[in-house]
C-alpha cells in the first residue's frame, strides 16, 4: 500500500484544474483593481493639466495688466503678443470682469469639467468643477460669467 502511494505521487505531477482556476481568478481580480486605479490617475492628471493651464493664462493676463495698466478688453489684445501654451486636449476661455479683474475658464475634452479662475476672489474657484457637455463658450456656467460680457476662447491645445 505504501509502495502504491509512492508510485501514484510520482505520476501526479503538475497542478490540478482547480488550482489553475484559482490562480487565474486572483490575477483577474488584481488586474481589475489596477485598471481602476490607473483610470482615476488619468482623470487626476487631466484635472491638474487644466488647472495648470488656467493658472498660466491668469499669469499672462496679469503680465498684460502690469505692462498696460489695464486688463485686455478682448482676447486678441494679448493672445498675439503673449505666448500662451495650452496642453493637448485643453481649452481656455477669458472674459474681463469690469476694470477690476477677469475670469478664466478651462476644460479638457475628455474630462468635460469646467474649472473657473476668479481674479477678484484670488484664484481658482475652490468649489467642485461644473460638468459640461463640451468645451465651448456655450457650456460655460452662466453664474460665473460677468454681466454683459461674452467669454472668448484664448487657447486650445493641439
Amino acid at each position: 500500500m505504501l509502495v502504491d502511494r509512492l508510485n501514484r505521487s510520482r505520476e501526479d505531477e503538475g497542478f490540478s484544474l482547480i488550482e489553475l482556476l484559482v490562480v487565474i481568478a486572483i490575477i483577474g481580480i488584481l488586474a481589475a483593481i489596477a485598471i481602476a486605479v490607473f483610470s482615476s490617475q488619468r482623470n487626476s492628471a487631466r484635472d491638474a493639466s487644466v488647472k495648470s493651464d488656467i493658472n498660466s493664462a491668469a499669469k499672462v493676463i496679469e503680465t498684460y495688466y502690469v505692462n498696460t495698466q489695464g486688463y485686455p478688453a478682448d482676447a486678441t489684445a494679448f493672445v498675439n503678443d503673449y505666448a500662451l501654451q495650452v496642453s493637448p486636449g485643453n481649452t481656455i476661455f477669458y472674459a474681463p470682469d469690469g476694470t477690476t479683474g477677469f475670469v478664466v475658464w478651462g476644460c479638457n475634452d475628455e474630462a468635460l469639467q469646467m474649472y473657473s479662475y476668479l481674479s477678484g476672489s484670488g484664484g481658482l474657484d475652490p468649489t467642485e468643477p461644473d460638468a459640461v457637455a463640451g468645451c465651448v463658450v456655450a457650456d460655460i456656467p452662466a453664474t460665473n460669467i460677468p454681466t454683459g460680457v461674452t467669454p472668448v476662447e484664448i487657447g486650445t491645445g493641439a
